[in-house]
């Protein structure tokens, strides 16, 4: 039961976004089982020492804690100071003629039904919660689990009875047994908060993440929510480069200095691996049909900053332009509004914006460059000028074309991407902050291994 419990606040944390991975998990079960349950704030701070890694994160923690062992708080110790509601005292009702267990609910102090309820509530997974509407469910589920079907037997027998009495009886129990109910409802929001709002929010996130570009504006969190996919793809690589870093072995090296330890591979040496600074190019087509996109791919970029070589940034619509100081200079949110308020008009010519391209970096381009290009190769009918892009791509390591239509347009009507997609290394759809995380991952892999 304490284990499932302790698991069960677990996942309330994780669903307060405090990062937890199974090994802390692990811990915090065996040092709770060695330290013990109780008294409270010992618990507390046990469970603290082992899933608490920011500062930050404690403050969250503490309102969890406080929430998810709410009852505890009465069972377990005994606190005074706990909330046991207006729950009235019926320890001297007339109980004759009425079940044994609607009597041994009756005969019980508020603090005992309240403890009484806090038992009830151990015995249900509350984490299956995950809507609003489940908590009138979960709410009668734990009312009964205390013994309140028979109390609504007894309710139904007395107001079924002729005898004033019978009935002023189960007038009363109906109001003892709504306040009841009020109290597990308590109780169970207490939970959803907990809970539901988790899942809830694990829903929307996999909403947006899958949700086209141009519908995105329409969610408040979706600025938070690229931040913090950018930052876990930006550890998850961390990590990596961290692995990476080393390089091989050096067997011959690790043999040799073996030799004073009697053949005994005692100190490993590894092969320095030799570093490549990697230059990404990024130009983003930011006309109408295709700047939301531009928009996420822009912030994304440079919400990645710590893992990501330096970047230069292109911008075109009706005019071609860089657009590298604007984040230099403002935050990435603020930076890509001027830029499309800059740039962003109708009319886009690609074999101008290829030409121009080459003209400012066609120097610099080299076989450490990766070069991106977002957009939808829609060039009203202008000249293409793929032969700028031969020039580029054969100057460059790699090309890579983002497109957020989808394949089966990507040459219909104005649309040529079959001019610029033999010179680019992988032509991809990013219609969704989903293709977008996985384009960067497959980018600093790449990078990564050119290095």
């Amino acid at each position: 039961m304490a284990d499932r419990r302790l698991h069960e606040f677990v996942r309330a944390l994780r669903g307060a976004q405090i990062r937890i991975s199974p090994v802390e998990a692990e811990e915090a079960l065996r040092a709770a089982a060695l330290i013990g349950y109780h008294p409270r704030e010992q618990f507390r701070e046990t469970l603290a020492q082992t899933l608490v890694k920011a500062q930050v994160d404690r403050a969250r923690f503490d309102q969890c804690f406080d929430d998810f062992f709410h009852f505890e708080s009465i069972a377990a110790d005994g606190d005074e100071d706990a909330e046991v509601g207006d729950l009235p005292d019926t320890t001297d009702m007339d109980t004759g003629d009425l079940s044994e267990t609607t009597a041994n609910l009756l005969a019980q102090s508020p603090e005992q039904l309240t403890q009484s309820l806090a038992e009830a509530a151990a015995q249900q997974d509350f984490t299956a919660m995950q809507v609003i509407t489940q908590q009138g469910l979960f709410a009668r589920q734990l009312v009964m689990n205390m013994g309140m079907g028979a109390v609504d037997d007894d309710i139904l027998r007395l107001a079924a009875s002729p005898r004033r009495r019978d009935q002023n009886r189960a007038e009363q129990l109906r109001d003892w047994r709504q306040q009841v109910r009020e109290r597990a409802s308590q109780y169970v929001r207490r939970q959803f908060e907990l809970h539901g709002r988790a899942h809830g929010r694990a829903l929307r996130e996999h909403t947006m993440r899958a949700a086209p570009f141009r519908e995105l504006r329409e969610y408040h969190q979706i600025q938070d929510l690229v931040r913090r996919m950018a930052r876990r793809l930006a550890a998850l690589h961390q990590r990596r480069q961290k692995r990476a870093k080393r390089g091989a072995m050096d067997a011959r090296r690790t043999l040799v200095s073996s030799l004073r330890y009697n053949a005994v591979p005692v100190q490993l040496h590894w092969r320095e691996r030799r570093k490549l600074k990697s230059k990404v190019y990024v130009i983003c087509d930011v006309s109408g049909s295709v700047r939301e996109a531009a928009r996420f791919l822009l912030q994304f970029l440079y919400a990645m900053n710590d893992v990501l070589p330096q970047v230069r940034s292109f911008a075109f619509a009706a005019r071609f332009d860089e657009v590298t100081d604007d984040f230099r200079q403002y935050h990435p949110e603020v930076a890509v509004g001027r830029i499309l308020d800059r740039v962003s008009g109708s009319g886009t010519d690609y074999g101008y914006m290829f030409e121009s391209f080459q003209e400012a970096c066609g120097r610099e381009i080299d076989r450490r460059s990766t070069v991106i290009i977002l957009g939808d190769a829609r060039n009203n009918d202008l000249p293409a000028g793929e032969e700028h892009l031969a020039e580029i791509s054969r100057r460059a390591r790699q090309v890579f074309w983002l497109n957020p239509e989808h394949p089966s347009r990507w040459n219909s009507g104005d649309a040529i991407m079959a001019k610029y997609e033999p010179y680019c290394r992988a032509a991809r759809r990013c219609s969704s902050l989903n293709d977008l995380s996985r384009f960067v991952d497959y980018l600093l892999r790449a990078l990564n291994n050119a290095q």
